[in-house]
């Protein structure tokens, strides 16, 4: 039986795809940008809270989640500046919230997105048709939310 392997390029022929001049040019826009979102979604939580907006509402959440990804972000370019082949042999905890958080919270900040888009489509038919809102809000969100949850489950 032969082996599949013998097709591969050994690892001594690799090289990088760009040059180390590009990539720490790179991460350095990389993180300038994600520290500026940072700073820039900072500054919109503390406008909300001195101008006495609703503190939960979906501004609100999803403001913090801007944030806390924002913040995750920022830290993982810039371990890329010490020790790249560090930043990427991190333990099981560091590696998860530095590599996997991120992408849960984009799938929050888009299941947040959905379920605002659909209350405000609901509300708009409901001004049209009042007879529709009998009964339906709650449930209808409940439905929506452990759709997403499962999903997330599924994916997991």
């Amino acid at each position: 039986m032969e082996s599949n392997l013998s097709g591969l390029v050994p690892a001594a022929g690799l090289v990088p795809a760009l040059p180390p001049a590009v990539t720490l040019g790179l991460t350095a826009a990389y993180t300038t940008l994600y520290a500026l979102l940072f700073f820039s979604v900072y500054a919109q939580l503390w406008l909300v809270l001195l101008y006495g907006h609703k503190r939960l509402s979906y501004q609100t959440v999803f403001l913090a989640l801007c944030l806390l990804w924002a913040a995750l972000r920022t830290t993982l370019f810039s371990f890329y500046f010490r020790d790249t082949p560090r930043a990427n042999r991190l333990g099981p905890l560091p590696f998860w919230l530095l590599y996997c958080c991120p992408v849960c919270l984009q799938f929050f900040t888009l299941t947040l997105m959905n379920l605002y888009f659909a209350q405000v489509v609901f509300k708009a038919k409901v001004k049209r048709r009042p007879e529709m809102s009998r009964g339906l809000r709650a449930p209808s969100t409940s439905i929506y939310l452990e759709a997403k949850g499962t999903s997330v489950c599924q994916a997991a």
